[in-house]
């Protein structure tokens, strides 16, 4: 039974972030905008640790990059969960009391159903094709829609990386998985996409999950391989089976009041360097995942799993998130696979 229905994607009556805006990477700049008045200081928070490549190779730059291109806008960039959680600096982004934050696909869905489909199982081949289609005019009216209803602006998709299942036994086929308890976020969109593998998804607090594995309450989970490393987990799994699964993406959002009170200059300076920064975290993600592949594999770290039958996944998740979803037919747009006629008939 699918965990996503159309109508528990409807976003909540009264919820806080009724007010977010996403616009993709190729955004509309106001045609009236203020002039340069001074020095402006923004703040940036989010909840990834100074060791991820989201702060390794992006938002760790992100004041040295503007100063470099601009002497009237800089950031305070405040990392590692410093001013909450996700939820808490969304809010704090929405009030205006922060004004960039990160966040990703499956939060965005439970405020625009249709955005989860980036955190849905290989709906994307490689983080190359899901930037593509995130950036695509496909998802345009998506972005768009976002745009008209809520509060703030994405600025640019940044990736987080490609996810892999981490066991204590081979997964190499969707059978493998069953009855496996994979600890997968606890989103309806990661839920769905656990159940979706052939797994027994269990939603677990990211905090917890050593732990979990360790005391044998969960039997894997999945992460990009930095994330594996920074966490610990290789320390209490065996295997890491190369499903390439999802490929994660993260949103960079701003408060529109923000935006709209930055000169024209200071918004295309902006733009340019989060831009900019995004390609380096892409590039540092992948090297850093093909570094601790070779290391891990060289001295026996964890069994790599290589031969893993991505077809009998990817059919079997296909099939899956076809229909009953709220994001079903964008997903079956992207993947190019529509379902089949007969069956609506």
């Amino acid at each position: 039974m699918h965990f996503i229905k159309q109508a528990w994607l409807k976003p909540p009556a009264q919820h806080l972030l009724s007010q977010l805006i996403f616009v993709g990477a190729a955004f509309l700049l106001c045609s009236c905008q203020p002039e340069d008045t001074g020095e402006r200081r923004l703040r940036m928070a989010h909840v990834y640790e100074v060791s991820s490549p989201t702060h390794a190779y992006g938002t760790a730059f992100l004041s040295e990059r503007l100063r470099e291109k601009t002497d009237t806008l800089d950031i305070t960039v405040y990392p590692a969960s410093q001013l909450g959680n996700e939820s808490e600096l969304l809010e704090q982004l929405v009030a205006g009391e922060i004004d960039i934050a990160i966040t990703g696909p499956s939060f965005l869905a439970m405020w625009h159903p249709p955005i989860g489909v980036f955190d849905a199982a290989f709906v994307s081949r490689d983080l190359e094709h899901m930037l593509e289609n995130q950036r695509s005019e496909e998802m345009a009216p998506e972005w768009d829609e976002l745009r008209k209803q809520f509060g703030v602006r994405v600025l640019d998709c940044w990736v987080y990386g490609s996810r892999h299942i981490t066991s204590n036994i081979p997964i190499r086929h969707p059978d493998d998985l069953k009855g496996f308890r994979l600890r997968m976020p606890g989103s309806r969109v990661w839920q769905a996409s656990g159940e979706s593998l052939g797994a027994s998804p269990m939603p677990i607090a990211f905090s917890e999950v050593y732990l979990a594995l360790q005391q044998g309450i969960a039997d894997g989970q999945e992460n990009p391989v930095p994330v594996i490393k920074a966490m610990g987990f290789h320390e209490v799994q065996k295997c890491l089976n190369l499903t390439g699964h999802i490929q994660s993406s993260l949103q960079i959002l701003i408060n529109e009041r923000t935006w709209q009170s930055l000169s024209l200059g200071q918004q295309e300076k902006l733009q340019e360097v989060v831009v900019e920064l995004g390609k380096e975290v892409h590039r540092g993600t992948v090297e850093d995942e093909r570094k601790l592949i070779e290391q891990w594999r060289k001295d026996g770290t964890m069994q790599i799993i290589e031969d893993v039958d991505s077809e009998a996944f990817r059919k079997r998740c296909r099939e899956y998130f076809s229909k009953g979803f709220a994001f079903s037919d964008l997903y079956n747009r992207i993947t190019n696979e529509p379902q089949a006629k007969e069956e609506a008939q």
